[in-house]
């Protein structure tokens, strides 16, 4: 080696000499933090499970309290009352639904004639009171004050008489009239305007009159509701003697659990004083083993009872389908007529087999913990909190967050697909400028401020656009609710755009230019080009955006807490398409909801964790799915 060459060749610091360099530093900075990353995906986990898995012999346990006490035994006859009450509850709502259709105008008028002295009366309402207060608590009626107040109250009926709501099916002139009769109206009138009260009274008269023809389904409807009276008595005479029995059963066992915490603590105790102390009030608070024997042994004495009570009920009730109307003119009393004849074959089986099944109880039959886990996968209730019975089945939230996936996926899609195709393939750069912030900027939008939109905007005016008379051919039109599934999912697709949006563009990107070149150069259009050669061959990377977004909108919290409706239910899918305008609760919501509320360590608290687990698989598994056409694509 030349001398030159020694001279060029780089100095070594003295770091460098005992083997350290800023090069090693960097790379021991980035691999901790890796390694850390596992390491906290790692504990998340652990926690998760530790948390979770104790659930299911809590709920065990409470599935045997629910058997030994009676409460089961009580459940084989109060399911059968539900299902009848439930019944009846549809007779009835096809009942109004028919009778409402036909006066359909009259209560569309009455219903916007209210509705505007509502919104009047509730923009002068406070400033009324004050008036109306003091004119009858000051002693000089031309007091300063008074007149402040009234001037205030006129102010403020002219703003309110300048914002009314819209009456479509009201005349020109009956709204002249009302507003003329609202702004005339005296400040300590407390009758409705003349127009609301005769317009009320239409209403009633043309009820009546479209009631006249349906007497017999009145009586009938009528007939099947009483049917259930005997059985409803038994049920509730019952319920007194078993949920007096559980509570005698689970103040023993949180004295069990007490004596011993006790006993863990005086294993652990150093002091032999402390010890000794610990021992003797675990052994006071050992807990009287609770008389199950006698209240079961007469509550199976009502046996008889049951059975007799069922079998009068299903007699009733055997010719009641008959006795309705074969048919009726309102769409949805139609639909809800079909609902309960589909229904009332079931509802005859079920009684059929009841006196099989109350003769088969056993309230000292072993409850495995494969029936916690089943209850808990398959269980259509979620009811926490009751005076009855925990149950902890996931469906009603499962099947609330898989719609409103649904609605949101097939919003996102298109749009951010279509975006990223059309700012990829088609767009100029002045409008790539545009669009892909735009796009991008919904993403750093807190989702709380979505939530708040949602209720306060999309919400309210997606119901009053539901209200116009053109657009009720929409099945589920006019909504009720204004928190909904369809709701929800819109502002979750809105929250997914921005990631499908970005992730089909890089996937767009990483097609070959050679190939784009090829199809041109054999005589193919642009846009023939983009949709069988460029699209085919991103179709790897797109399908992975589309399940990272459907990752964002499984994984939201609270835009759905806030906007879904809440209602822990299984959508009624009888409806149809109206089916997205029913309220629901979510995996992820009830969580939030509740996590910061139950018991520590109670199982309430382990049932949420579990929910968590099963949230975090769905989420790992989309990913890792995902991670997968990611990897395919580059290959």
């Amino acid at each position: 080696m030349s001398q030159e060459e020694i001279s060029l060749s780089p100095s070594h610091h003295r770091f460098q000499k005992r083997g350290f360099s800023c090069e090693k530093a960097i790379k021991y900075f980035f691999a901790s933090n890796a390694g850390l990353t596992i390491v906290i995906l790692v504990l998340i986990t652990i926690f998760l499970l530790k948390e979770g898995l104790g659930f299911f012999p809590g709920y065990q346990r409470e599935l045997e309290v629910y058997r030994i006490a009676g409460l089961e035994f009580v459940d084989i006859s109060r399911k059968n009352l539900t299902a009848q009450e439930q019944l009846t509850s549809v007779l009835n709502r096809a009942y109004y639904a028919e009778i409402n259709g036909q006066a359909a105008r009259e209560m569309k008028r009455s219903k916007e004639a209210s509705a505007l002295f509502n919104a009047y009366s509730e923009q002068t309402g406070p400033t009324r009171d004050l008036v109306v207060n003091n004119s009858q608590a000051a002693s000089d009626p031309k007091s300063e004050m008074l007149a402040i107040l009234k001037t205030n109250f006129e102010k403020q009926k002219v703003k309110a008489l300048a914002s009314l709501p819209a009456t479509p099916h009201l005349e020109k002139n009956e709204r002249a009239d009302l507003i003329e009769s609202i702004r005339t109206r005296a400040v300590d009138s407390t009758e409705d305007p003349p127009l609301v009260a005769a317009l009320a009274a239409e209403l009633a008269a043309a009820q009546e009159k479209y009631a006249v023809p349906l007497q017999g389904m009145r009586a009938t409807i009528d007939s099947f509701s009483s049917a259930g009276s005997e059985l409803s008595s038994l049920v509730s005479e019952m319920t007194e003697s078993v949920t007096a029995t559980k509570e005698k059963i689970q103040g023993a066992d949180i004295l069990e659990k007490d004596r011993k915490t006790l006993l863990a603590a005086a294993a652990s105790a150093k002091d032999l004083a402390e010890r000794e102390k610990l021992t003797s009030e675990a052994t006071a608070s050992l807990a009287e083993k609770p008389d199950v024997e006698g209240p079961i042994q007469r509550l199976m004495e009502r046996r008889a009872d049951c059975v007799k009570a069922h079998q009068a009920l299903q007699k009733t009730t055997g010719g009641i389908l008959a006795q309705l109307p074969e048919n009726l003119r309102q769409p949805d009393a139609r639909r809800l007529l079909k609902v309960a004849r589909a229904t009332w074959p079931l509802f005859i089986a079920d009684l059929e087999k009841t006196p099989a099944a109350i003769h088969a109880w056993k309230y000292d039959a072993p409850v495995p913990l494969t029936a916690a886990i089943s209850s808990f996968l398959t269980g259509k209730d979620w009811v926490t909190g009751g005076e009855w019975q925990d149950f902890y089945g996931i469906l009603p939230l499962a099947a609330g967050s898989l719609m409103i996936a649904l609605v949101a996926l097939i919003i996102a899609i298109p749009s951010g697909i279509g975006a990223a195709v059309y700012v990829n393939q088609f767009a100029s750069p002045r409008e790539q400028g545009i669009i892909k912030p735009v796009i991008e900027f919904i993403q750093a939008i807190p989702s709380v401020v979505l939530g708040f939109i949602g209720i306060l905007v999309f919400g309210t005016l997606l119901r009053d656009i539901s209200t116009w008379d053109s657009l009720q051919w929409i099945p589920g039109f006019p909504i009720e609710e204004r928190l909904n599934i369809f709701t929800a999912g819109c502002l979750l697709a809105l929250m997914s755009i921005p990631t499908i949006f970005s992730l089909s563009e890089d996937a767009i990107n990483n097609v070959p230019s050679a190939y784009a070149e090829a199809s041109e150069a054999l005589g193919a259009s642009r846009f023939q080009t983009t949709f069988r050669v460029v699209v085919p061959a991103a179709f790897s990377g797109v399908l992975a955006a589309v399940l990272l977004g459907l990752g964002r909108v499984i994984g939201e919290t609270m835009v759905v807490l806030l906007v879904a409706g809440n209602r822990i239910k299984i959508p009624d899918f009888s409806s149809g398409l109206s089916t997205f305008f029913q309220p629901c609760h979510t995996l992820t919501g009830i969580i939030a909801q509740e996590l910061g509320e139950v018991p520590l360590g109670s199982v309430h608290y382990r049932a949420l964790f579990v929910v968590g687990i099963l949230l975090f698989a769905i989420v790992l598994a989309i990913n890792a799915t995902a991670h997968h056409f990611v990897n395919k694509m580059k290959h």
